[in-house]
């Protein structure tokens, strides 16, 4: 199956005129003056960086580029040219973490007429692509691609030979990576797999809502898109018609929504809608009605540095635990070349965050989703402490009771961070320290501090750390690192910490 063919036959939107639509602004580089299209935009999970097919340089010959959000407006499109080749290329997306782009292509090397291909992202350049292999791809079609979040589960466009009522014989399929390996494909049940055609699935950056296209009875003509979302059992609800606020007598697939989840960018006709001759397409955006929205998330990102020397950019394990349903651990990376991180965190959540990477101490911190009524972006640099004699943290998820030392369940995520790090480093001695505000007597809080920090000594030793590894200390309020004056001053000054004294 020609990939350019079937961009051309799923991939336009031939609508008509929709409320609040948005036309992008044409950003042509200049270095062609013909009437070139744009098709089957991803946008990156900030929605700063838009990645999608045009035929910019020569009429129908279809190369990938990237455009720039600066100051809410677009930048020239930028040619990837790691990625780009003779051949046909398309179909991208871009992942949540902003680390790979998978894309379509029929180039040589594959192993079926259309297969996928991943690119790493190198800083600003993108590394030459790499089939994605067995049992990702086979000898039939493969193609248009979404990857969860987490980055454990890969939705894409697999050929279906035993659909009756779809003449390309298009289905949708997900494989999950487990142990760093991909499963054997399945098709997803009914009600998303027809005896139609479906195709296109975009999973949201919720890792809920899974938006598809299919020609399924019931729509406004040819291709609408679709939305369902994973049901408490695991299974995916009843999908719902996105209706005419997007849908058309046309073809409408293929389209890319940030994690902000409020719009939606896709391709649609430029100029005479009804005409049956292919025309100009190019990007378009338009505001996605609140009932159709995602649910809501968090988007944290930064870089991770090291603080020492602060030029100097780390790539480090993210690690994010739901402390309320202890589910399984999300773990992501930040990139390996500029060290830039980004992580979506679900409302109603309350998460354990940590960051570590080889040769540093580890930083954690407690999200508390649980009141999140809309969209949010933290912009939070990591600074991490290179494991040396004086290197020292606090443990900003270490629960006591109140005014009482004896830990809280939620503490088990920090104190295993401790064993973890003291057993990669097995000759390491350090101090635990307790700390207090200023409230009660002298005395009291140097007794608690001290109960406290001996508390975190005897889990440590009670789960295979030697106590001679170990010097706890209790310095009551001597050590504020905030005012004793605000409330949120005295609870920073509430604290345990970690010093390196020897390695």
């Amino acid at each position: 199956m020609d990939i350019t063919r079937s961009l051309r036959r799923t991939g336009f939107v031939v609508a008509v005129m929709m409320p609040c639509m948005m036309l992008l602004p044409d950003v042509s580089s200049g270095r062609s003056s013909h009437k070139y299209s744009e098709y089957s935009p991803t946008i990156s999970a900030d929605g700063r960086t838009m990645i999608y097919q045009a035929d910019i340089e020569k009429p129908k010959k279809y190369k990938i580029y990237a455009k720039q959000k600066v100051f809410n407006k677009w930048s020239n499109p930028i040619p990837l040219d790691n990625i780009n080749s003779k051949y046909a290329d398309g179909g991208c997306f871009i992942t949540y973490d902003q680390n790979y782009l998978i894309f379509t292509s029929d180039r040589k090397g594959g192993l079926g007429n259309c297969d996928l291909w991943i690119s790493q992202r190198k800083g600003d350049k993108w590394s030459d692509p790499v089939n994605m292999g067995v049992p990702i791809n086979s000898p039939e079609y493969e193609g248009f691609a979404s990857l969860s979040p987490d980055g454990n589960t890969l939705y894409f466009v697999r050929e279906c030979p035993e659909k009756k009522n779809c003449s390309e014989k298009l289905g949708i399929f997900y494989s999950r990576r487990v142990n760093d390996r991909w499963t054997e494909p399945k098709k997803l049940p009914s009600p998303i797999n027809t005896e139609y055609c479906e195709f296109g699935p975009v999973i949201l950056a919720d890792n809920l809502t899974l938006i598809f296209s299919s020609t399924r009875p019931g729509g406004y003509g040819g291709y609408d898109l679709y939305k369902t979302e994973r049901t408490e059992r695991g299974g995916w609800s009843r999908p719902v018609n996105l209706g005419n606020f997007i849908n058309t007598k046309g073809e409408d697939s293929l389209i890319a929504i940030p994690a902000s989840g409020d719009i939606m960018y896709y391709t649609k006709s430029v100029g005479d809608e009804d005409s049956k001759k292919e025309g100009v397409r190019r990007i378009y955006m338009v505001p996605i009605p609140e009932n159709l929205q995602q649910t809501k998330v968090v988007v944290v990102k930064g870089t991770v540095y090291d603080k020492r020397n602060t030029h100097k950019k780390l790539f480090a394990e993210i690690t994010i635990t739901d402390i309320n349903n202890d589910d399984r651990p999300i773990t992501i990376h930040s990139n390996k070349d500029d060290g830039k991180y980004i992580v979506i965190l679900n409302k109603g959540k309350t998460c354990d965050f940590s960051v570590k990477s080889h040769g540093y101490l580890f930083h954690s911190k407690k999200i508390d989703l649980t009141d999140l009524q809309k969209y949010r972006e933290i912009n939070e640099d990591i600074f991490l402490e290179p494991i040396m004699v004086g290197a020292n943290i606090i443990l900003f998820n270490m629960y006591f009771e109140f005014r009482s030392y004896k830990l809280m369940k939620e503490s088990k995520y920090e104190l295993n961070r401790i064993i973890k790090l003291l057993k990669e480093n097995p000759t390491m001695r350090v101090e635990i320290s307790g700390h207090t505000d200023n409230i009660g007597s002298d005395q009291a809080n140097k007794k608690l501090s001290m109960q406290r920090a001996q508390s975190v000594v005897n889990y440590l030793v009670k789960n295979g750390i030697k106590d001679n590894r170990l010097v706890p200390k209790g310095y009551g309020k001597n050590k504020p690192v905030a005012t004793n004056k605000t409330e949120e001053g005295r609870q920073e000054n509430r604290r345990v910490e970690i010093e390196v004294l020897s390695i």
